[in-house]
């Protein structure tokens, strides 16, 4: 009786160490497939990321070119004075002192339209710096001839000394072209 018994207690310790083991597998198989799965999850979340981001960024490209095409053959006196006011507003929101602005017709190759400004403007180095990356973000295609930045005033040292705590003011000349591609009918 005892040998039943022997025997009984090994085939049940034979049947949970092979259940344990069975078991033991298919959770790691299930632990592998969940993190497979999770990887692939992780990768399309990526794709599907990037994908925003370059269509935000397309789509300010696809503004810029739409902004940059045109029918007529000259930059209207609407579209020259928006530029201007636009000028003068990041000029205003970033307290620069704007002096001159003038604007001119360039002759260009056939089928681009360009035109020039000028801009005169008393700012901080800094302020210059912003009002550059102001217009580096509007949506135009804009090239900058000029860049001349001398000091506004010449101080003797008294003065140097006074103001040396104060930001000193540079006087700015800006030479930019705006341009627009004529479509073709």
């Amino acid at each position: 009786m005892r040998e039943k018994y022997l025997v009984f207690i090994l085939l049940m310790i034979l049947i949970s160490a092979g259940l344990f083991f069975l078991i033991a597998n298919t959770v790691t198989k299930k632990v592998e497939q969940i993190e497979m799965i999770d990887r692939k999850i992780k990768t399309a979340q990526e794709k599907l990321n990037s994908a925003r981001i370059l269509e935000e960024e397309l789509s300010q490209f696809a503004l810029i070119i739409d902004n940059s095409l045109t029918k007529s053959g000259k930059f209207t006196f609407d579209e020259i004075n928006a530029f201007k006011k636009t000028i003068g507003e990041m000029a205003h929101n970033r307290s620069i002192t704007l002096n001159k602005l003038s604007d001119t017709n360039k002759f260009a190759i056939p089928n681009l339209i360009e035109t020039t400004y000028n801009i005169e403007l008393e700012a901080t180095f800094v302020q210059v710096g912003q009002f550059i990356s102001d217009l580096e973000a509007i949506d135009n295609i804009i090239k900058i001839h000029l860049l001349d930045i001398t000091p506004s005033q010449v101080m003797d040292k008294d003065k140097a000394l006074q103001a040396a705590n104060a930001a000193s003011k540079y006087r700015v000349a800006i030479e930019l072209s705006v341009f627009k591609v004529k479509k073709e009918v």
